[in-house]
């Protein structure tokens, strides 16, 4: 059965598509950060988060994720399409354990979900509260991912790891694994290092979760959800964004 979870079955439209349950994924470093006023676009919460950033590339995925976020409440909520972006602020809540986006002058607030990884970066909106998560990871061979999972996973996971004879498929392997995991903490709110060691399938089918892959180039994308959703990928790039939130 674990096999069915290392096909790519997750759907990923290009060039940009609008569907009923869209994951956004943008290449953050295709962003100037100095060619932006950031007060037009961050509230003053994440203003304060962005400037604690030291370096560009944690900056570009930091306000690439915000702006996807944004872009999506813009597009998708026919009455928020005069709002300005500093006056929708993400802020995570440490109850739930999501981050949460709030509209100013209004008592909304939207449960979302992003990940980032080597510049490359995702973000979704989860308003009805359902149990999603995803989770990008670069796929590398030049981390020593057999003795991290040797370290971290199941023995089940590891044997299917280490089953490949070349490090390329091995790592693809590590990687999906991976993603899963991140991803099913990310939709039952449960903290990564409890799902380090449990066998991620079993757990996945305990959970009565639907999950879904995908490699876009040298990443690995996996999405954890409730099975009556249909999460799909899109690739939007920085024309597409400015246009609907003036960049």
């Amino acid at each position: 059965m674990s096999s069915l979870y290392f096909k790519n079955t997750l759907q990923i439209n290009q060039p940009f598509s609008n569907n009923k349950s869209p994951i956004l994924l943008f290449d953050a470093k295709t962003l100037d950060i100095s060619q932006y006023n950031l007060p037009d676009y961050l509230s003053p919460f994440e203003l304060q988060i962005i400037n604690r950033r030291k370096s560009v590339s944690a900056k570009q995925e930091y306000l690439a994720t915000r702006l996807l976020l944004k872009y999506l409440v813009i597009t998708s909520h026919p009455n928020m399409a005069g709002i300005k972006p500093c006056n929708i602020s993400s802020e995570f809540n440490l109850q739930t354990s999501k981050l949460a986006l709030h509209i100013n002058n209004s008592h909304t607030v939207i449960n979302t979900c992003i990940s980032h990884s080597n510049g490359f970066v995702g973000a979704a909106l989860n308003p009805t509260k359902a149990q999603f998560g995803f989770d990008i990871e670069k796929i590398s061979t030049k981390r020593p991912f057999e003795k991290l999972a040797k370290h971290f996973y199941h023995t089940d996971e590891i044997a299917l790891i280490t089953k490949p004879a070349n490090a390329e498929d091995q790592a693809k392997h590590f990687f999906r694994i991976w993603t899963l995991k991140e991803a099913l903490a990310k939709a039952t709110s449960r903290p990564i290092a409890k799902l380090l060691s449990p066998n991620v399938f079993t757990e996945l089918t305990c959970s009565q979760l639907n999950a879904s892959s995908a490699v876009v180039g040298k990443f690995d994308i996996s999405v954890v959800s409730e099975k009556s959703t249909d999460w799909q990928c899109s690739l939007i790039n920085l024309a597409v964004l400015g246009r609907a939130i003036a960049l």
